[in-house]
């Protein structure tokens, strides 16, 4: 099972992005669950982005081009796509060259979905044990209604914080 972020989570990641520099608020707001949608979109068994990776090279494409935030978009985008593919067994790393691409997807340089997707499989790897975090949350989130948020929370409470 697919796990797509919610927009609640976009808008958690957004907020700490914001704390560390930038302007918070919306363009618009709804268009939040609209990336989310468009990378997730399912119609009469077509599906235009078959699999994780393409799923997330959409999702980070919508981010950047919607632009449903005031600010931080690439930078909201570029998170949501590490914890997308993290939730769907997935590791990513950030490469080093990820500032210059997502902004050449925000000048239109880049818009082949595709040619996203390529740069993220490039930087991903499948993590077997991943898999077994991707079922703990689908259980979690469908019949215990953990939010997801709080699964981001405890991932990010591990992480070292600079001092």
């Amino acid at each position: 099972m697919l796990i797509a972020p919610t927009a609640d989570l976009l808008k958690f990641f957004h907020r700490i992005i914001i704390e560390i520099e930038g302007t918070q608020g919306y363009m618009m707001e709804g268009m939040i669950q609209g990336c989310i949608d468009r990378a997730m979109t399912y119609v009469y068994e077509f599906e235009p982005f078959p699999d994780v990776i393409t799923k997330a090279a959409a999702l980070m494409h919508s981010i950047i081009v919607f632009h449903p935030f005031i600010d931080g978009n690439k930078r909201t985008a570029l998170l949501g796509t590490v914890f997308f593919l993290l939730f769907n067994g997935y590791e990513f790393s950030i490469p080093e060259d990820s500032v210059e691409f997502t902004i050449k997807i925000a000048e239109f340089k880049r818009t082949k979905i595709n040619d996203i997707a390529a740069w993220i499989y490039k930087n991903s790897r499948i993590r077997a044990q991943l898999i077994f975090v991707n079922l703990l949350i689908s259980f979690s989130i469908k019949y215990l209604k953990v939010p997801q948020i709080e699964y981001v929370k405890r991932i990010l409470r591990m992480v070292p914080r600079r001092r």
